[in-house]
C-alpha cells in the first residue's frame, strides 16, 4: 500500500522505488526461480554474453504469487484504479547499454512497469535512469529527438552524450522494487554483461478502441520478442494455467486478455 505522499510522488515524477520491499529469503527464492528458468531456456548452456536473453512468462509459470502479492497488487490498484489488466512479464539477462526511450508514447493510456533487479546496480553500473516528469506533455514530446540516438549514438540533439543527458539514477539493491510509468523516458548505461532484471507489466482497464488496439499491438510485438530473444520459441506470450487461474485477483486482470483472444 502506497501512502498518499508516495502516490503523489509517482504521479508527479513518473516513478517510485520501494526500498527493501522484499526480504532476503524472498529474493533468494525469486532468484532461484529466475536463474533456473533462464538456464532451461538456454538448455543448460552458459550465457555467452553476446546478446540479451529475454524469456517471457517466467513469473506467470513459476511465481504467480508475486502478481497478486499485496506489495505489488495494492500499489497497482492505487495507481491504475480498481480494475486493471495484465500485460505480461519478461525476465532478462542484459548486455550493453540501453539508450533513451519510453515504452510507448500513448499518453492517454496508463501502463506501469514493475522492475526487480537481482544484482546491485548504480548509475554507472546499469541501474535504471529516468527523466522525472517525462511521462507527461510537453516534456515527453520534447524528448523525442533522443530516439535518434538509439539508431546512431553520434547524434546529439541536445549537445550531450546519451549517458550525460540530465536524469535521476535509480540505484537498486536486490529487494528493492521500481515502479515506473511506461511513458517515462528511461535508459541504462555501464552495466555488466548478464545483469539480471525482470518486470511485471500492467495496464489500466481499456475504455476506448484505441486503447484496446494498443494492447493488441503490444501483444503482437511481444510474440516477435519471444521469437527474437528466447532460445526456445513457444510462439506464446502467456501461460494457460495463468490465463485460466481461478484466483480472484489474477482472474480479474487476465479475463480481458482471454476475451481478446490472446494466448
Amino acid at each position: 500500500m502506497l501512502s498518499a505522499v508516495q502516490q503523489t510522488y509517482f504521479e508527479t515524477f513518473g516513478f517510485i522505488v520501494l526500498r527493501q520491499a522484499f526480504t532476503g529469503d524472498e529474493i533468494a527464492r525469486i532468484t532461484r526461480e529466475f536463474d533456473q528458468a533462464l538456464a532451461e531456456d538456454r538448455k543448460g548452456k552458459e550465457f555467452a554474453g553476446e546478446r540479451r536473453q529475454g524469456v517471457f512468462a517466467v513469473v506467470e509459470k513459476r511465481m504467480p504469487w508475486l502478481v497478486e502479492d499485496d506489495r505489488i497488487y495494492e500499489a497497482i490498484e492505487q495507481l491504475l484504479g480498481p480494475v486493471f489488466v495484465w500485460i505480461g512479464s519478461d525476465s532478462n539477462l542484459y548486455v550493453g547499454d540501453t539508450g533513451w526511450h519510453p515504452d510507448g508514447s500513448m499518453l492517454t493510456y496508463g501502463r506501469i512497469k514493475v522492475a526487480f533487479y537481482l544484482d546491485p546496480v548504480a548509475k554507472d553500473t546499469g541501474c535504471l535512469r529516468v527523466i522525472p516528469g517525462s511521462h507527461r506533455p510537453p516534456l515527453h514530446e520534447e524528448l523525442k529527438p533522443l530516439m535518434d540516438q538509439r539508431k546512431d549514438p553520434t547524434i546529439s540533439p541536445f549537445g550531450v552524450e546519451p549517458r550525460d543527458v540530465p536524469c535521476y539514477p535509480l540505484d537498486s539493491q536486490p529487494g528493492d522494487v521500481v515502479f515506473f510509468n511506461q511513458n517515462t523516458w528511461h535508459s541504462s548505461f555501464g552495466g555488466k554483461s548478464g545483469r539480471r532484471m525482470f518486470t511485471l507489466n500492467f495496464g489500466a482497464k481499456p475504455s476506448m478502441a484505441e486503447q484496446i488496439e494498443y494492447l493488441r499491438r503490444t501483444y503482437q510485438s511481444n510474440i516477435k520478442n519471444v521469437q527474437a530473444m528466447q532460445n526456445t520459441d513457444t510462439g506464446r506470450v502467456y501461460d494457460d494455467a495463468f490465463l485460466g487461474s481461478d484466483r480472484p485477483r489474477i482472474h480479474s486482470m487476465v479475463a480481458p486478455l482471454v476475451e481478446l483472444g490472446f494466448k
